[in-house]
């Protein structure tokens, strides 16, 4: 039978909406479930840690070079190994006897959505020439997006409640499969090798930097700040760090463009993800614990209590979008970053006895500063680069929030953890809210401190010694000489 044009369109627009959103649903459905794995594993909050950060890690290490591969050695391709990878990696942790195959599990999903998620891009690009049509579409994958991040505490609330907490990767393997047999056949091969450039000894050294400091944070609960072990792993965390910007530094196409730092503006953007991902999604981890644990609510209900936060962000991105087409980026920047600060500070001195209703306020006012904080991101960093550097540019700014992300969860984990060490029953409780406590403290700190470099950023004029050169022709004064 013969698939005609549209067919063939429609069919991989849906195989590329359906691969982005069980991709992106991973990063929250996980939240509601990890009291249940931690019941039935016999791990930590540690543990915990560990099943969120592989995922993270992972995606943040490998997305930069997640759409080179498509564009060097085919999308479509790669779009379907993808799958494929991602589908083993649910399989893995539905299946997973122990911590160590569930963290094995989420590290190969991590990857798979390092995939995933620009291969989908790519394809959208691919299957509609027309700008604005193509504008459109990407507004449509940007509402799939939004929808999974929003529907993942949920939706996991109640397969974990309903069928345990393995339901929440086997609910993946449908979808997929059908993704894998629809875009098979209808996603057209399409490769731009000419335009694309791998950096394997940038993307492992990457991984390395990344996994060795989140271990070493972590692992602080056993080892100590002051211990050798703890020691000797940010040490080699901060050599394989600075190998990692010599590499990039004399690539001729860098896997991260770190001559594009040379602008502040530039390096403020993404300081500032980093300490968003730090704190907005590090908290969030760590309130579902909470509201499982400490407050005794279902996977289900917490999902509920959470819907203010993650449903106040779609609205709010909107509005974002508006705001910044009027205003420039930075002001709802600047605007998000202190509604999210100031309600996670605010957090923290609401009580477990604290009323729904003030603490569902809170979420929201944290949902809507995080709508407001995301999307500029990307507008601000496109702003400062040439066209051609669009892509690593967006992509620069969305790995920097998920490596703060994974530092966020390590660090506020580890708070949570040392307050929780050898406590039982009513103390336990007792601990837990204090713990609590300097979890969103150093939360709303992180993300205050963000919005302070924001709000330097904007009252800064040009002119002064030397005039500020566009992040492209500063790039191009730094390259050395041949």
């Amino acid at each position: 039978m013969t698939v005609t044009a549209s067919a063939r369109r429609r069919g991989a627009l849906t195989a590329a909406f359906s691969a982005t959103f069980i991709a992106l649903l991973d990063l929250t459905i996980v939240a509601v479930a990890l009291p249940a794995m931690q019941a039935d594993l016999g791990t930590t909050i540690t543990g915990s840690q560990w099943v969120v950060d592989a995922f993270s890690i992972c995606l943040a290490a490998c997305m930069l070079s997640g759409g080179s591969l498509g564009d060097r050695y085919g999308r479509k391709r790669w779009f379907l190994i993808g799958m494929a990878l991602f589908l083993t990696g649910s399989l893995i942790c539905a299946a997973a006897p122990t911590l160590a195959v569930l963290i094995a599990g989420r590290g190969a999903q991590g990857v798979a959505a390092a995939l995933l998620v620009p291969g989908a891009l790519s394809i959208i690009g691919q299957a509609e020439p027309d700008p604005a049509r193509r504008a459109r579409l990407l507004g449509y994958w940007g509402m799939c997006a939004s929808a999974a991040v929003l529907t993942g505490p949920i939706i996991g609330g109640l397969l974990v409640d309903g069928f345990g907490w393995p339901a929440i990767f086997l609910i993946n393997l449908p979808i997929g499969a059908a993704a894998i047999l629809l875009g098979g056949r209808t996603i057209t091969e399409s490769a731009d090798p000419g335009h694309a450039s791998l950096d394997p000894a940038g993307q492992v050294l990457g991984i390395v930097t990344l996994a060795t400091l989140v271990y070493a944070i972590i692992e602080t609960r056993t080892n100590g700040w002051g211990s050798p072990v703890t020691i000797t792993l940010l040490g080699a965390a901060a050599l394989s760090g600075v190998a990692f910007a010599v590499v990039e530094w004399r690539q001729a196409k860098p896997m991260l463009p770190v001559r594009l730092f040379a602008d502040v503006r530039f390096a403020t953007v993404n300081a500032a993800s980093v300490l968003l991902g730090f704190g907005a999604n590090g908290a969030f981890i760590l309130l579902s614990l909470y509201l499982q644990q400490a407050q005794g609510h279902t996977a289900l209900v917490t999902g509920l209590l959470l819907a203010p936060m993650t449903i106040a962000i779609m609205p709010a991105s909107a509005l974002a979008g508006r705001l910044t087409a009027a205003r420039g980026p930075l002001p709802p920047m600047l605007i998000g970053y202190a509604l999210t600060g100031a309600s996670l500070l605010a957090l923290a001195t609401v009580g477990g006895d604290a009323p729904y209703l003030l603490t569902a306020a809170l979420f929201l006012i944290n949902g809507v500063g995080q709508g407001l904080a995301i999307t500029p991101a990307v507008a601000a960093a496109l702003h400062l680069v040439p066209r051609q550097r669009s892509g690593v540019a967006s992509a620069t700014v969305n790995t920097a929030r998920q490596a703060g992300s994974a530092l966020g969860i390590a660090v506020l984990g580890t708070i949570l953890s040392q307050h929780l060490a050898g406590a039982e029953g009513a103390a336990f409780l007792a601990s837990y809210g204090t713990g609590m406590r300097d979890v969103m403290v150093t939360a709303g700190a992180a993300v205050l401190v963000g919005a302070l470099l924001l709000a330097l950023q904007t009252a800064r004029r040009p002119g002064g010694r030397r005039p500020r050169l566009p992040a492209a022709e500063e790039q191009n004064q730094l390259r050395p000489t041949p």
